[in-house]
């Protein structure tokens, strides 16, 4: 007899008896008996999330109606407000504002007025100092001109004058210096020199005196180095002196004879040192500097009496220069019966410099 079919059934799920399940295989249907494990025995309600009620639920989908609209305060009386008719006063803004406002834009007119009429008068004064400033610069180009076009004619002039009464009108302090180039000439006669052109221009100020510092190219010849004083507007006069570098006697002279018959004004360079021998040895009586000139090789040794006046100047004077080396007109003597064979004594500084700016016969009565 063939097995009944089997049939699905409801278990009970709150008893814990052994029942019969019917279970599907690839072999068949087969009907096993399981056992149930303990579990609960009264039904629980599935849990269920609760909410607030709609109407206090913010975050809706749906769009309000017109009427929470027009609950909101503030919006029935715009609403009631007749179409065209203005209220008297508007809401939130006091008139105090519109009197404020008002008065800066009344304040800003004025300004702006003010503003313009001083831009005009200031441009006004600025093209005044401005058209000032160019007739300056023009009569300043004028006069830097004429000024250079005199020095290129006063060089050519004095570098090709030959004989005394052609040059002294191009020089400083001709009288003082005439008997100085005749003694000069008859030793060496001067060449006649041909001006090309200028290729150094430079001012060179000296105790409220206009010099200029004039280099210039010749023909078939050295290049002239010339000190010029501007003595007027378009007047200048040539430093012969320094042109030359003019000494009393030959520097190498000075040393191989040592001249014992007076003190003699040199142009020389003097640099600090520390040389003491036979009468100028002690070195807490003398300063020593090492002298030495253009054109030659020979250098001597200078003293000063430690502490004065003309000690103390030829420090200052040394410590300021460049490399402590001073260019200065020193008035030299060599004591009598001297043993030192490069010592000289420094009697005075004539000039902080090769120049004599001042003429030394204009001071005197």
């Amino acid at each position: 007899m063939a097995d009944p079919e089997p049939k699905l059934r409801v278990i009970d799920e709150t008893t814990e008896e052994p029942a019969e399940m019917v279970r599907l295989g690839a072999r068949g249907v087969s009907v096993e008996t399981v056992e149930r494990l303990p579990g609960r025995k009264e039904k629980v309600a599935p849990a269920r999330l609760e909410g607030e009620a709609r109407e206090n639920f913010d975050g809706r989908s749906v769009e309000p109606g017109v009427e929470a609209i027009l609950d909101q305060p503030g919006v029935a009386e715009s609403v009631e407000q007749p179409w065209g008719v203005s209220d008297s006063r508007l809401v939130g803004l006091p008139y105090g504002w519109f009197v404020l406002i008002l008065m800066a834009l009344v304040a800003a007119g004025v300004w702006s007025l003010r503003a313009m009429r001083y831009g005009e008068i200031k441009v006004e004064i600025d093209h005044g100092a401005i058209r000032e400033q160019v007739a300056k610069d023009v009569d300043a180009t004028q006069e830097a001109t004429q000024l250079v076009e005199r020095v290129e004619e006063v060089v050519a002039a004095y570098l090709r004058a030959e004989t005394i009464e052609t040059i002294l009108p191009w020089v400083r302090h001709p009288e003082r210096v005439r008997p100085m180039i005749e003694e000069a000439w008859k030793i060496e006669p001067k060449q006649r020199l041909k001006y090309e052109r200028m290729t150094l221009f430079q001012p060179a100020n000296m105790e409220r005196k206009a010099f200029w510092v004039v280099r210039a190219e010749v023909e078939e010849g050295e290049m002239q180095s010339l000190l010029i004083e501007q003595t007027g507007e378009s007047e200048v006069k040539v430093d012969w002196e320094t042109h030359v570098c003019r000494q009393p006697m030959p520097w190498n002279e000075y040393f191989a004879n040592r001249p014992d018959s007076g003190a003699l004004d040199f142009r020389v360079w003097a640099v600090p040192d520390q040389f003491f021998n036979h009468e100028f040895s002690d070195a807490r009586r003398w300063k020593c500097f090492r002298l030495t000139a253009k054109g030659s090789e020979e250098h001597l040794f200078g003293y000063a009496l430690a502490g004065s006046e003309e000690c103390q100047e030829m420090e200052t004077l040394c410590q300021s220069a460049a490399g402590q080396k001073a260019s200065l007109l020193l008035r030299l003597r060599i004591p009598e019966g001297s043993v030192s064979p490069r010592g000289v004594v420094i009697e005075r500084v004539v000039a902080p410099r090769w120049v004599i700016v001042d003429d030394p016969g204009e001071d005197a009565p």
